[in-house]
């Protein structure tokens, strides 16, 4: 998979801040943790000497290019020596992915060395990603696993048909009377939907969101619950509006992400494009509002990492985040685990983002370059300080 632009930047801009003696103290640790691997080769290399020496050369390479791009030689040199020592990479994979990377082939730079992984989470123990699936709640108290139905029509109520297509699921027709349904995310699973309006709608693991079969009104309004993202159809007669407990956003043109879980001590709604209000509150592209659990005011300031709160949508799983416990829940919630967490933790922050569709273990792994450790005893993930 070919990192995006944003992404490249992203690396590039933490190399450059540790170069220049700027980088925060998870920064610091991220890539020298990098560095450490490529002193780390197997013990039973038969040309130590000369791996030794390559090591040297590519680190000189690498630090050279933070300034200075490497040309296209010494780009290809790199890229040439981490491919014919692919099979090393088991223990120096980080370094190697920095400087692929660099090289332009694109291998995610998340990955801390091999060789530092928990190995408590063998094959048979290990935990699927999540999925997609919901429960759909009808007007009618009736309910539909949408994971299990087959494409087409899954219900009929009144006038407006209920169809299943391509993984999501859209309506058709138009309600006269007063009708709602309801979409529930388990953990471990996630949805995307058409709304009656149009507007497109993707649920977070552990999340709801309760609709109209047709927005009649003078507004369109929604309630949800965890992690919805939003790309509404503007309609300045019909205002569109999500409320999350105190609190109700309303879109101006917008696409935009609310994070909203019970469990989580600050409700984040983050913009993307276009304008919205939150409690009364305008907000523009890449500001972000946070308020706390049962309370109306918000406070809105510039997003520090907007892709932060888009990375599950594009099949992402972000470790951006300045506290493990909140990093913890979001593992919770995606590989469906609970968390049990012994002794003190470290108190650093992480940089970095992981596909959504890797197994629990291959997190895990990116964790240990914080000096985190796990152990799974059923679907309980025990997590300690290393």
């Amino acid at each position: 998979m070919q990192l995006s632009d944003w992404h490249q930047k992203y690396l590039l801009s933490i190399l450059e801040k540790y170069h220049a003696g700027q980088a925060s103290p998870a920064e610091v640790r991220f890539v020298e943790s990098y560095m450490d691997s490529l002193d780390d080769l197997d013990n039973g290399s038969d040309n130590m000497e000369d791996d030794r020496e390559l090591q040297e050369e590519i680190k000189a390479k690498l630090l050279k290019s933070i300034h200075q791009p490497g040309t296209k030689k010494e780009m290809s040199f790199i890229k040439t020596k981490v491919v014919s020592h692919r099979r090393r990479l088991w223990a120096w994979g980080a370094a190697a992915a920095i400087a692929a990377l660099l090289a332009g082939t694109g291998m995610h730079w998340w990955m801390p060395s091999l060789k530092e992984a928990s190995p408590v989470l063998a094959a048979k123990k290990d935990i699927a990603p999540g999925s997609n699936g919901a429960v759909l709640h009808l007007s009618d108290g009736s309910t539909i696993v949408l994971d299990s139905a087959g494409n087409g029509t899954v219900a009929v109520q009144g006038q407006v048909k209920v169809v299943k297509e391509n993984g999501m699921i859209k309506y058709q027709g138009a309600a006269k009377e007063e009708l709602y349904n309801e979409i529930v995310t388990d953990k471990g699973k996630q949805w995307r939907m058409v709304l009656p309006d149009g507007s497109g709608v993707w649920l977070n693991a552990g999340s709801s969101i309760r609709y109209p079969l047709s927005f009649n009104g003078k507004e369109r309004l929604v309630d949800i619950t965890g992690e919805v993202y939003f790309e509404v159809v503007h309609n300045e007669k019909q205002p569109f509006k999500v409320r999350t407990g105190k609190y109700v956003i309303e879109d101006i043109g917008t696409a935009f992400n609310v994070n909203a879980y019970a469990d989580e001590p600050v409700m984040k709604t983050t913009l993307i494009e276009g304008l919205i209000r939150i409690n009364g509150t305008l907000m523009k592209p890449g500001e972000q509002a946070q308020g706390s659990a049962g309370q109306e005011q918000v406070t809105v300031s510039k997003a520090e990492n907007p892709a932060d709160a888009m990375a599950w949508i594009n099949g992402q799983l972000s470790l951006e985040s300045n506290n493990l416990q909140a990093l913890l829940r979001k593992i919770a919630r995606w590989y469906n685990v609970d968390i049990k967490v012994e002794g003190t933790l470290p108190e650093t922050g992480f940089i970095g983002m992981i596909d959504r569709n890797v197994y629990l273990s291959d997190v895990l792994k990116a964790l240990t370059v914080y000096g985190v450790n796990a152990r799974l005893e059923n679907r309980t993930l025990i997590v300690s300080a290393k």
